[in-house]
């Protein structure tokens, strides 16, 4: 059960590794074809990615299946990470600091919540704004948790949480937003933050969570749509800068 669903997960690496070079292929093909994610390579990293641009915004989609991530090659590829596409990744991963250091970098810290968990998600679409004031989108089950609490707003869902900002403006801009609101519902045990570089959607869970989240989106096209489409709008709705 955990390596076929793995498969759908990433649709890269696993596939490959589990099902041969022409399932890794069709799995590509497919995603590709009604999402527009395609794979894509950054250099000296352990890990498989797919990206496109969205709506005028670069996305990065990353995805495990079991504890893959471990303390020293979860660490080397956060650092490459950080170099390749800066911005958020940049500042989390310590790559903006005297020091290329990752450990103790609030992405490490953040990940070191995610690690071992069976299946997890990471999806980074950078907006580039650098006044976006911080948010986060929590669900009381999620496995990785802000460092720091921020002002509760607007309810999101029974399973999806809260709209979390200092910004009284900004969460009620997403709170205003019909459509993001109701695909948000359909999320479960996420932890979405809004940095000054970029929107970060961090899941973590077992099997049950994932096909639970998968079955309240429709399917997994429509679920990796609304993905996109939930950090593009929340992109669209950071206020200009003061």
């Amino acid at each position: 059960m955990v390596r076929k669903l793995s498969m759908w997960l990433c649709g890269i690496a696993f596939a490959g590794a589990a099902f041969g070079d022409s399932a890794y292929d069709r799995v590509l093909a497919q995603i590709a074809e009604k999402t527009g994610l395609q794979a894509v390579t950054i250099p000296e990293t352990g890990g498989s990615y797919l990206g496109k641009t969205h709506r005028g915004y670069r996305v990065v989609y990353m995805a495990k299946a079991g504890d893959v991530w471990g303390r020293f090659a979860t660490r080397l590829t956060m650092a490459e990470l950080g170099r390749e596409t800066g911005g958020l990744l940049a500042y989390a991963t310590g790559q903006d600091r005297a020091s290329p250091d990752v450990v103790g970098s609030p992405l490490d810290k953040l990940l070191s919540e995610q690690i071992g968990q069976p299946l997890s998600v990471t999806v980074v679409l950078r907006h580039g704004k650098a006044h976006a004031p911080r948010l986060d989108v929590l669900a009381e089950g999620a496995h990785v948790h802000p460092g720091k609490a921020l002002a509760r707003h607007a309810q999101v869902g029974a399973r999806a949480g809260f709209i979390y900002s200092d910004d009284d403006a900004f969460a009620d801009r997403l709170a205003a937003n019909e459509a993001l609101m109701k695909r948000l519902k359909n999320l479960r045990g996420e932890y979405i933050r809004v940095d000054r570089d970029a929107v970060t959607l961090f899941w973590s869970g077992t099997e049950s969570d994932f096909s639970g989240m998968l079955r309240d989106h429709g399917d997994y096209y429509a679920m990796l749509n609304a993905f996109l489409d939930d950090l593009a709008d929340i992109a669209d709705a950071i206020p200009p800068a003061r």
